[in-house]
């Protein structure tokens, strides 16, 4: 017996084929252009032999040998890493926030722990009499302040004593600190927001979700984690 043929089925067929095939040419087409794409493109780019000069890594070894195990060491952190810039204005903002994007300081002290930052250390060599120098140094000393961290300044030498080293972070730093957070001040009460004791920003109540204050509220600051200004409420 002859089976009739269904043109109807046979035009869907091939409907169904040159859908496939079109959808072939297409997705070919597209890494096609990516590839093309991606050969035109330079990476003209090497690893630098003088991420630390060589005064700055002697420096580096001295300091790891004072502060041990007592902090992180982090070389060449960018500002713009480190601070943050309050304010609503975007034109503003954006401003203040290029002054200290492409400035960095020498080396940075963080906690072992909590990896907050403890103190700024600058290098000064000879280029730091220049007038145009001393301008930039002036501006970063200031928002250090503004900030509240330390800084300090070190007259960059072939050799240094470890016991004045010492006697310098000893003055700004103190290793002995409590794990509380310097900005968790006091209590309140949860009927009134109080502002933020570090950014004077108006404070939100929220609840912990983790560790041995799980369940209660507190308040936090509303630009977390940028400010993690905390007051407890009793």
């Amino acid at each position: 017996m002859q089976f009739l043929k269904n043109p109807l089925l046979e035009n869907n067929q091939y409907l169904v084929i040159f859908g496939v095939l079109l959808l072939l040419l297409i997705v070919d087409k597209l890494f096609s252009q990516r590839k093309t794409t991606n050969d035109n493109l330079e990476f003209p780019y090497l690893l630098r032999d003088d991420f630390l000069s060589q005064s700055e890594h002697s420096f580096y070894l001295v300091l790891k040998q004072v502060v041990s195990d007592r902090a992180l060491i982090c070389p060449k952190v960018n500002l713009g890493d480190l601070f943050y810039v309050k304010s609503k204005d975007s034109s503003k903002y954006r401003t203040y926030t290029n002054k200290i994007d492409r400035k960095h300081v020498d080396f940075l002290l963080c906690d072992p722990k909590t990896v907050e930052p403890l103190l700024g250390i600058e290098l000064d060599d000879r280029s730091h009499k220049r007038s145009d120098r001393k301008a930039r140094d002036e501006f970063v000393e200031l928002v250090f302040e503004a900030a509240q961290l330390s800084m300090v300044r070190i007259p960059l030498r072939r050799n240094y004593s470890t016991s004045e080293i010492e006697a310098i972070l000893r003055s700004h730093i103190d290793y002995e600190k409590s794990d509380e957070k310097k900005h968790s001040i006091g209590s309140a009460s949860p009927k009134s927001a109080p502002k933020c004791p570090k950014c004077g920003n108006e404070m939100v109540l929220r609840t912990a979700k983790n560790g041995a204050n799980k369940g209660k509220q507190f308040w936090g600051c509303p630009d977390y984690p940028r400010c993690r200004g905390v007051i407890k409420i009793e």
